[in-house]
Formats: structure tokens, C-alpha cells, sequence
């Protein structure tokens, strides 16, 4: 079901009941109803694989898939980001361009309009194109009854269709109230033919209106109604996410538009989305439902148990119109907050009998929903220990941690003056009270604290004594040390962001995780019933909301760090050597194996990670930074940490871009060498090559020379010869000619001497009729040598006989 078809050729314009749209699938509430409307779905492939089962039968050993639907359900639907491809539980994503026809194939329309204004043109367009539809329709029915008679008539109930319109009660926003001597008496879904919309939301208020006369014209063929929402919370958070975004970072000042005494129709998503459900399976008789808490709740009673609950506790009550200069605030925003309207939801409790999320009021349901919006925004807290002894870095890597991770800067060295600063900005406050940037409140007037309790006074009054000790100048003992930590690390910003201890005590460590009056978090059953037996009592006595997730135990020799201390820069904060010594001696009687603070935590199963330190020269400690946040991961993507981690990304990316760079230039210069040397080989190669075919060239000229002498003194002439003859006579076979030519010139076929001609050989052919003759005769002819030839022996006897084989001559 979570492939996408192509939807032009898969539906084809056929209607059916059975088939559901839900417009931007991937929005805040999309998500919520397509989960809910999916169950109809997965009830319906449950039934099928029963079915097929029963009709197997129990015993069979046969495996058989279930029997296809012939007209399933399925869901389409449009999304907000184009790079989503494929959905669970969806058939189709349709382009929102093309949508509307497909918007008329299916039985069941879910048009949510309330946050983006496009979807209002979109739902507009589909109701006149649905309007237009219904009227051919019933036209054609009302021809069909004339030819037919009525009772002839098919029943349509099952081409019914039906459309809901997710709306929003800021088309309620400028009603008058029901009684004027009564204003908080709320409104009801039958008083929505009174409703004033808001400048805003007249688009909302027409569309509102096409829906309840399309309803009330074809009530035959549709079934239409619209669900006008309250502020919508829960979840990733929608309208209010600035403020659960700052009340979990701990900005000092939550802001309040005005006083905060504006009600604020809301309701949980998971609750809407389960109403969408209920009015899809089982559609009501109604024309409009408000979708709204039965719990009235003030601005002021969403904000402020926000702060207190999880943020820093303090308010700031400003004009509404500036709350333009928040970033994070936009119009739709800015309206619903500033609404003030009192809705009581009669049919969803009366008649649907919905199973709320939780009855509980909002303020009561603050820990359940930053839960849900910490686990929804990827939210986690890390908790460092980093331990090691004088001057190798630990407030380096604390301070680098702190900034790169959001993490809160914890140290005893530094916790009095922390201290005194959160103080005082708390004095200051409580001395100038929330309202006092509202126009006519002065400073002091305390009329917006009108939830002061003994609580407040008693804090207030530990804040003044616990100041007045800090700016004494006293110095504090341990335990009042110990106590100051607690604080800090049991403080809302501590424990959302997550903290970085620099330097635990060395005597004192379990003093300052134990478990005291402090109430630790409380376990689900399923964490419970999943801890080992060995387990059950490791937390007895600590406070683990506490305890940290990582201890960093940074090792030196003490040559690096006696060497370290040498090269501090003169300055007021340089370390005398007497001091590193002494220091460092303290740490390691305090650090033996049977003593170290590690022992503790190594009895509670957090071991440390123990990092080596011996470079000179990483004076940020990188190298150390680099071990610890592999371990850690990848920081959360929260407001004031984006800038950080953009930052930090940007210098990454731009570090990736000059390697890649380099690497670029390198395998250029790299190619650009060889290709030289290439070029240069390929010369020498074509030099030696030349030479070498110029020497093969002389020595086959040298070898070739006496077959071409021989050729062209005993062949060619002869051959020559003929092919003249055959150019001059052009027999029908030349090659016949030609070798019978040449046989003429040799008709013995003998193998020719090398001084062979023709003359010579009629000539030999003469010398030898006349050696016949003169032996017949006997006659014996001397040769003639001359008298004054000087001839040697054995040369002259070989002269003579050959003379006298020649003797013709």
C-alpha cells in the first residue's frame, strides 16, 4: 500500500465509496488524521486474512494467500514537501495540480484548510467543480424518474458521498457575545449562523458557507459538515512551538501578549484527529461541530505552566503588536493567541462520547506534552563528566563541548559567580514585575502575579538570604559547594539541554549524586518490568536523573604536564611550577586504584572513556573533542544551536571543498606530470622508432638487393617481354598466353644458367653439331695459345682441358 501508482491510468476517473482524500498528508495535522484514518484500512485487510483463513480451513497445511479485494479501500492525498515519495497506508500521492479531478473519484473528502491558505483556493475550486457534478447528477435522475416509474428507481445510497471541512474557530473571532451582562457564556455548534470572522479569515468564513449549502441543497448525495478546530496542541507542536521551544532551552523571559487573560479555544491533535475518525466511520445528521476543549484555558494558563514546569519560571507580559519583532511568531500565530472566545463542544461529548487524550487541563498535561515534543523534535539532554588532573585541558574540552553540544557549563570553580548572576536577574525581576512593559503598569505593580503562592514567597525569600551569603565574600565551604552544584545541575536548563561537568571533586563525588530530598523521574511499567534483578537497587541510593552519561577521564604522563605548565604564556593567569607539582601530586595520592573518584561510577555501570592526551600542539583540544563527540553523536538541531551547528557545518563543508580542492589540483598536476612524461617518452619513442625503421629499412634494401639485381637481369627482360606481347595482342586468356610464351622461349623446361641468353644458346647449340661432326671424322684441333703466355702448371693443364672441351672455339 505505501507505493505510489500512476494515477492518471490506475483510477481512471471511476468513483468509489471506498476510496478517501486527505489533502496535505504530510502536514501537523495530516499525519495525525492518516493515522487514525488508516485503521479502516488495516481492519479491512485483518477481515480478508481471516476470511481467506476460515474458508481454508483450521487444520490446513496448505499455505494460501488471501483472496484480493475487488474494490478496496485506499487513500490518496496531496503533500507539502515534493520530495516526499512515498507514505504508509497511502495509494497514491496526487500533485496538487492535478488533484481535483482525482479529488472526485473518491467517496470520502478530508479538506483541511486551517493553516495554509492555499488549500482554501484548493477546497474552493473542488466545491464548484462538486457543486456542478451534483447538479448533472440530479438533472439525470429526475430524467431517469420520468421514463421510469418511482418504484423502478435505483436506490444510491451506496454512491453516496461525504465531505468534511477542517476549519478554524477564527471564523469565530469577532462575534459578539451571546448576553452582554454575561460575555463568558460560551458558544455552542448551533449558534455557528452568528459567527463573525475574523479580516483574516473571510476566504475561511465563504468556503464554511459553500460546504452547509452544498449540505443542505443535494442532502440526498452528500454528506457535508464542517469541523471548526480549536488551537491545535500536542506532538511536534504547531501554533505553540516558539513557546515550548524556549521554555525547554530556559530563555530567562517566556513571553505574554498583553495580560494573558484571553481564553484560547484548544485541543490536542491526537483528540482532532480522532474526531475525523469517528465522523468518518460513522457520519452525523449535523452541519457544523466545534472541535474544542471543555476546559477553558487563558493565555496566561498556557505560558506559564510552561515556564514553571520546564522553562526558567519568569514572564515577560509584552504589547501584542510586538510580538511582530519575534522572528518565530506570524500572523496566524499572533491571531490565535490574541483570540478570546468561549466554546463549549455539545455534540462531541454528548453524542460522539469521545475518549479525550486526557481530561486533565492543559497545565496538568505539561510534562506528558514536552515529552511528546521532546521525542517528536529529536530533544535529548547529554550529561558529561570530564575528569583529569592539573592543566591537561579539561576546561578546554568542557567550554568546546559546551558550545558545539548547548550543553550548561558546570564547575566548582566557577559556580559562585553563576550563581550570583542567576540571582540577581531574578531579583531584578521579581522587583519589576511581568507587566511592567505594559502600557500603564509601573514598576513593581505586581497585579499580573495574581498566582503568587506561600511557595513563591518562601523562594523569593531563600533567593535574597542565599545572595546576600554569595556577595559577602565569604568563601564557601564544601558542602556548601556540593549544594550550589546540586542546584545547578538540578536546574530546568541542566536538565533539558544536559550539562558539562568540569573537574568532580575528588572527595565528595558520591555526596553529590546521592539521592536526598530530590524526587528522581519516574519509570514507565515497561522500564520496570525490563531491568534485570541485578539492577533493582544499583539507583537505590543516587539520583539518576542525575548521573551523567559519559565520564571522560583525560590521561597524561606528568613529563607532558610539568612540560605543558612551562609553556603557559606569562600572564596573571599562568600556574607557577611549585603549584602544577603540588597539584599534581594531590591528584594522584587522590586518583590510586582503590580510591579514585571512577570507582563510583564504575559500581553503577557507567564506564569511563578514557582519552589519552600528548600533543603539544592541539591547544583546542580537537583530538580529545573528536573521541568524545563520536561517542556523544550529532547534536541536537534546536533554535539558538542552529546558528552553532550551521556555523560549524559551513566550516566542515568549507574544510570537505579545500580538501577536494587540493585533491583536485594535486591529480592535475599529477595528470599534467605524466602527460609531459608521456609526451616526452612518446618523442624518444618516435625517434627511436624512425631510427629503427630506417636501419630495417637499409637492411631490407641491403637484403633484397641480389634478388632484385637478379630479378631485373634475368626475369624482367624476358617477362617484360611477354606482357608487351600480351598488352599488344590481348588474347581471351592472357595468362595462357603468357605462359605459353615464355615456354617457347624454353621448351625443354631446363633450369636456365645465370648467364643464359638466346643468342648464346643457338650458338652452344652450332658448337656442338660441329664437335659431333669433327669426332665422327677423327680430326683433332689443337688450340692455339700463344708462345708467350705464361701459364702455371696446374693452371695451365686446367686452361688446356678446358680449351679443349671449348676446342669448336
Amino acid at each position: 500500500m505505501s507505493n505510489i501508482r500512476n494515477v492518471s491510468t490506475t483510477f481512471e476517473n471511476i468513483f468509489s465509496t471506498k476510496r478517501y482524500f486527505i489533502n496535505n498528508l504530510d502536514s501537523y495535522h495530516g499525519e495525525q488524521i492518516l493515522k487514525k484514518v488508516s485503521k479502516i484500512i488495516e481492519k479491512t485487510e485483518q477481515s480478508t486474512v481471516v476470511s481467506s483463513v476460515s474458508d481454508i480451513g483450521e487444520h490446513s497445511e496448505i499455505l494460501i494467500s488471501p483472496k484480493p479485494i475487488a474494490d478496496p479501500y485506499e487513500i490518496i492525498g496531496t503533500v507539502i514537501d515534493p520530495k516526499i515519495a512515498t507514505i504508509d497506508h497511502v495509494a497514491a500521492i496526487v500533485p496538487v495540480n492535478d488533484c481535483l479531478p482525482q479529488m472526485l473519484t473518491c467517496g470520502t473528502v478530508i479538506l483541511d484548510i486551517t493553516s495554509d491558505t492555499q488549500q482554501v483556493k484548493l477546497a474552493s475550486d473542488y466545491l464548484k467543480l462538486l457543486k456542478d457534478l451534483l447538479e448533472k447528477e440530479q438533472q439525470a435522475e429526475q430524467a431517469q424518474s420520468v421514463v421510469n416509474d418511482a418504484d423502478d428507481v435505483p436506490n444510491l445510497d451506496s454512491k453516496r458521498r461525504y465531505l468534511i471541512l477542517l476549519s478554524t474557530v477564527m471564523t469565530w473571532a469577532l462575534t459578539k457575545p451571546l448576553d452582554p451582562d454575561a460575555p463568558e457564556m460560551p458558544f455552542v455548534e448551533t449558534d455557528f449562523r452568528k459567527r463573525k470572522a475574523h479580516p483574516n479569515y473571510k476566504q475561511h468564513y465563504n468556503v464554511e458557507n459553500e460546504v452547509i449549502g452544498i449540505a443542505r441543497k443535494f442532502k440526498s448525495k452528500i454528506g457535508a459538515l464542517v469541523v471548526a478546530s480549536g488551537m491545535t496542541y500536542g506532538g511536534r507542536e504547531d501554533a505553540l512551538y516558539y513557546w515550548f521551544q524556549k521554555a525547554w532551552e530556559c530563555e530567562p523571559f517566556l513571553p505574554i501578549l498583553g495580560r494573558g487573560g484571553n481564553v484560547i479555544p484548544i485541543i490536542n491533535v491526537y483528540d482532532l484527529a480522532e474526531i475525523i475518525y469517528n465522523l468518518v466511520t460513522t457520519f452525523p445528521k449535523k452541519l457544523y461541530i466545534l472541535a474544542v476543549e471543555q476546559n477553558v484555558t487563558k493565555q496566561r494558563e498556557i505560558i506559564k505552566p510552561l515556564g514553571r514546569i520546564v522553562g526558567s519560571g519568569m514572564f515577560k507580559c509584552i504589547p501584542p503588536e510586538d510580538a511582530f519583532l519575534i522572528p518565530e511568531i506570524n500572523q496566524r500565530i499572533y491571531d490565535l493567541i490574541n483570540l478570546n472566545l468561549n466554546m463549549e463542544p455539545t455534540y462531541i461529548v454528548e453524542t460522539m462520547g469521545l475518549q479525550w487524550v486526557s481530561e486533565m487541563t492543559f497545565a496538568e498535561n505539561v510534562p506528558l506534552l514536552i515529552k511528546q515534543f521532546k521525542k517528536e523534535r529529536e530533544l535529548k539532554s547529554f550529561k558529561i563528566v570530564i575528569y583529569g588532573p592539573i592543566m591537561i585541558g579539561k576546561s578546554t574540552l568542557s567550554r568546546l563541548i559546551c558550545e558545539n553540544y548547548g550543553l550548561v557549563y558546570v564547575s566548582p570553580d566557577t559556580i559562585v559567580n553563576d550563581m550570583i548572576k542567576d540571582l540577581e536577574l531574578r531579583m531584578e525581576h521579581w522587583k519589576e514585575g511581568e507587566g511592567s512593559k505594559l502600557p500603564g503598569m509601573e514598576e513593581g505593580d505586581t497585579a499580573m502575579d495574581d498566582e503568587e503562592t506561600e511557595d513563591d514567597e518562601n523562594e523569593r525569600e531563600a533567593a535574597r538570604v542565599t545572595l546576600g551569603l554569595l556577595r559577602s565574600g565569604r568563601t564557601p565551604t564544601d558542602d556548601e559547594i556540593i549544594g550550589y552544584l546540586r542546584k545547578k545541575l538540578l536546574s530546568h536548563e541542566a536538565q533539558n539541554k544536559g550539562w558539562v561537568f568540569d573537574g568532580l571533586p575528588m572527595v565528595q563525588s558520591a555526596t553529590l549524586f546521592e539521592r536526598g530530598e530530590e524526587q528522581d523521574e519516574v519509570q514507565s511499567e515497561d522500564e520496570d518490568r525490563d531491568m534485570f534483578e541485578e539492577d533493582m537497587d544499583l539507583y537505590a541510593n543516587v539520583l539518576k536523573k542525575m548521573l551523567p552519561d559519559i565520564v571522560v577521564s583525560l590521561e597524561a604522563t606528568d613529563e607532558f604536564i610539568c612540560e605543558k605548565a612551562m609553556r603557559q604564556p606569562e600572564d596573571e593567569f599562568r600556574v607557577d611550577e611549585e603549584t602544577v607539582l603540588k597539584l599534581l601530586s594531590e591528584f594522584r595520592a587522590a586518583d590510586a586504584p582503590d580510591i579514585s573518584p571512577l570507582n563510583f561510577f564504575d559500581e553503577l555501570d557507567i564506564h569511563p572513556l578514557v582519552v589519552p592526551v600528548n600533543n603539544h600542539n592541539d591547544y583546542s583540544m580537537e583530538g580529545p573533542y573528536a573521541e568524545v563527540s563520536l561517542r556523544l553523536g550529532r547534536p541536537c538541531r534546536y533554535a539558538k544551536l542552529m546558528e552553532v551547528i550551521e556555523r560549524a557545518e559551513k566550516k566542515e563543508k568549507a574544510a570537505k571543498e579545500l580538501m577536494e580542492a587540493k585533491q583536485r589540483k594535486a591529480l592535475q598536476e599529477l595528470e599534467k606530470k605524466i602527460k609531459e612524461e608521456n609526451e616526452e617518452k612518446m618523442e624518444y619513442w618516435s625517434e627511436l622508432y624512425g631510427l629503427m625503421r630506417e636501419e630495417e629499412e637499409m637492411a631490407l634494401a641491403a637484403a633484397g638487393e641480389p634478388m632484385r639485381n637478379y630479378l631485373v637481369q634475368y626475369i624482367f627482360p624476358t617477362l617484360t617481354a611477354g606482357l608487351l606481347e600480351v598488352a599488344k595482342l590481348r588474347p581471351n586468356d592472357p595468362i595462357d598466353f603468357l605462359a605459353e610464351y615464355l615456354f617457347k622461349l624454353n621448351p625443354t623446361g631446363k633450369m636456365l644458367e645465370p648467364g643464359y641468353n638466346l643468342q648464346a644458346e643457338k650458338i652452344l647449340g652450332k658448337v656442338k653439331m660441329l664437335d659431333e661432326a669433327l669426332k665422327d671424322l677423327d680430326i683433332n684441333i689443337e688450340a692455339l695459345i700463344p708462345q708467350d703466355a705464361d701459364v702455371p702448371g696446374e693452371e695451365a693443364t686446367a686452361s688446356k682441358k678446358k680449351i679443349e672441351e671449348m676446342n669448336a672455339l
